[in-house]
Order: C-alpha cells, then sequence, then structure tokens
C-alpha cells in the first residue's frame, strides 16, 4: 500500500484516479474503488502532520547544508529567503503524497470493516 501511496495511486485499488482533478482538492472517495479518503473525524490532522514533518526535515537539512557549506560568511539574506520560499512551496507540493501515505497507513493499521467496504462498493465508479 505504501508503494502506491507514493506513486499518488490509491492505496486501497492502486488506481490513478486520485489526485488527478487537481493537485490539492480531491473526491470524496477514490472514484475507482469507491473507498472513503477520510475514514474517520480529524483524519486531516494525519496528513498534515506529516506535511509539517516533512517540510521541518528538508528546511533544517537544506539550512544545515548552506551554513556548512559557506563557513564563516553564511549568506543570511539569501539563505532566509530560499528558506521562507520553501517553507510555502514544500507543503503545497507534498500534500497529495503525505495525504495518500497517511491513508496507506490507516488502511494497513485498520482494515475497511465489511459495511465500509460494501459502502464503497455501491459508490465504485460513481464519482
Amino acid at each position: 500500500m505504501v508503494g502506491r501511496a507514493v506513486r499518488l495511486r490509491c492505496p486501497w485499488c492502486g488506481a490513478r484516479r486520485t489526485f488527478v482533478r487537481r493537485w490539492l482538492w480531491r473526491d470524496e472517495r477514490c472514484r475507482t474503488c469507491g473507498i472513503r479518503w477520510n475514514r474517520e473525524v480529524g483524519f486531516e490532522l494525519g496528513p498534515m502532520t506529516l506535511n509539517i514533518i516533512a517540510t521541518f526535515l528538508v528546511l533544517v537539512v537544506a539550512m544545515t547544508v548552506v551554513v556548512a557549506a559557506t563557513l564563516p560568511d553564511i549568506p543570511v539574506h539569501t539563505t532566509v529567503i530560499v528558506l521562507v520560499a520553501g517553507a510555502v512551496v514544500l507543503p503545497v507540493l507534498l500534500y497529495p503524497f503525505g495525504y495518500t501515505l497517511w491513508l496507506a497507513g490507516d488502511l494497513a493499521a485498520h482494515p475497511p470493516s465489511t459495511d465500509e467496504l460494501a459502502d464503497a462498493a455501491a459508490h465504485a465508479g460513481n464519482t
């Protein structure tokens, strides 16, 4: 499921029709298998947390590399501008990956119940 999620496919069925319409907006369900993207109240907190952690890690690594490479004359102004731009752009770029990865983890930890699968089958291909 993680491999599918990294390729921005539905972690459950592997379909590519997940974030196809727009980068930041997705349908309520997978357009192929019908599995719900928000499986419970507060589900969005997980993908947001993954996104924040990944962004911070990238920024810390970038800052460390710049400081180590430019000592003793660190270009503070340029570094700050680039890091702020990265802090704005990275979450947008990473959003769909964090969402599909979180869904993959959730589906692995809590497989869909028979009721959820029946609901998904009723909506499969309808959205």
